[in-house]
């Protein structure tokens, strides 16, 4: 079970607390990381302007999160694309900090953050989109329980090729066997 105060999310090892302004440098250089981008599928380098104009957006659009562990931010995560009438939302998330990539961080980030969607929210899908070559995300979804729902052939431009997309989901039946073997 994880713990929810109306503005921070405590996970097992993280917690997902509200993006302030003072976080913008941090997001930026994340976003910039040439790892991140790639995986992210962003179209260009962001200044500190097109993160607090992103980051109005995601406050208004939905609820974005920065992923908190060993004291300090390390990564975002949030939900947005909500369509209430459905109880459906779309979930992204990355760790920007590559001294704690394969700690664990970003799991226990992504099943704090299906644990709030439906046990707060009372969401009854979340899903996500990604490229189709991201091969460790994919498994860490797969380990969460999503599953593929469709492939969308060639949607991005990178490395000299087009990249497929997947579309992937989970629904509170299909996440709560792994939450309990987690303990979330």
């Amino acid at each position: 079970m994880v713990a929810y105060d109306g503005c921070m999310i405590s996970g097992k090892q993280v917690v997902l607390r509200r993006v302030e302004p003072s976080d913008h440098p941090d997001i930026r250089r994340w976003q910039n990381d040439p790892e991140v981008f790639r995986w992210m599928d962003y179209a260009r380098p962001f200044s500190l302007d097109d993160i607090r104009r992103s980051e109005e957006r995601a406050i208004d659009e939905g609820i974005p999160f920065i992923i908190e562990a060993e004291g300090r931010g390390i990564g975002r995560t949030g939900l947005n694309n909500f369509r209430r009438r459905d109880r459906l939302a779309s979930l992204y998330i990355f760790v920007g900090e590559r001294d704690v990539w394969g700690k664990g961080y970003g799991f226990d980030a992504l099943l704090t953050l299906l644990a709030y969607g439906f046990d707060v929210l009372n969401l009854r899908r979340i899903e996500l989109w990604m490229l189709a070559d991201n091969e460790r995300a994919l498994r860490m979804y797969k380990r969460a329980g999503f599953r593929e729902d469709a492939r969308l052939p060639e949607r991005s431009w990178r490395d000299g090729e087009y990249i497929d997309h997947l579309i992937l989901s989970i629904s509170p039946e299909e996440s709560a066997p792994i939450r309990a073997q987690y303990g979330y």
